[in-house]
């Protein structure tokens, strides 16, 4: 939808203007060299500017273990307590000789603002530049394959870097289970 909203839009402003002159080679060749500082120069992601299978391979490769150990995260955080494998942290502790039950988590909203500017200062960077690589896929000057290109280097790398934010955030509620997170478990049960 980003790049469709920006193609029209981009086709809209430059209606005026001649065919020949978006294309003009010193602008692909900044916007090529913009892209690339966008991704960063000695990343891995350089290798979706490039036509190179092998490129291609490594970078896909790479994203493929990324998701892969993702997904172990996925796992230790499911909630299923017949499962000695979850990392699901039951933080009740109750005295067989008193009536009450006491939380010994140590979660509150101070652990949680951290873990949001850790979170945005470290992933954020990441989602811009593969949102600014679909915006720059849009452009009506580029090739369709270089267009494609960036589509698709842009679309991967904040597919993977919003799939860490989210595998971040149901780990870290797993294992520093609230209240709320224990009913809901124990109303599930």
């Amino acid at each position: 939808m980003l790049a469709l909203s920006v193609y029209v839009y981009d086709k809209f402003k430059n209606r005026e203007l001649p065919r020949s002159s978006l294309r003009r080679p010193s602008l692909t060749v900044r916007d090529k060299k913009y892209a690339l500082s966008t991704l960063g120069d000695g990343s891995v992601y350089q290798f979706f500017l490039g036509t190179s299978i092998t490129g291609w391979i490594i970078v896909l490769l790479t994203l493929t273990t990324q998701v892969a150990m993702l997904f172990v995260f996925v796992e230790g955080a499911e909630v299923d307590l017949s499962d000695d494998n979850v990392d699901l942290i039951y933080s009740w502790k109750c005295s067989r000789d008193q009536d009450y039950c006491r939380d010994t988590s140590d979660l509150n909203w101070r652990g949680w603002t951290v873990f949001g500017v850790l979170m945005a200062t470290h992933l954020l960077k990441d989602l811009i530049n593969g949102i600014k690589m679909i915006v720059l896929s849009a452009k009506e000057r580029h090739e369709t394959n270089t267009r494609a290109r960036y589509f698709v280097g842009g679309t991967l790398m904040a597919t993977v870097t919003s799939f860490t934010l989210y595998v971040s955030t149901i780990y870290n509620a797993a294992i520093a289970t609230s209240k709320y997170q224990l009913y809901c478990l124990v109303s599930n049960v």
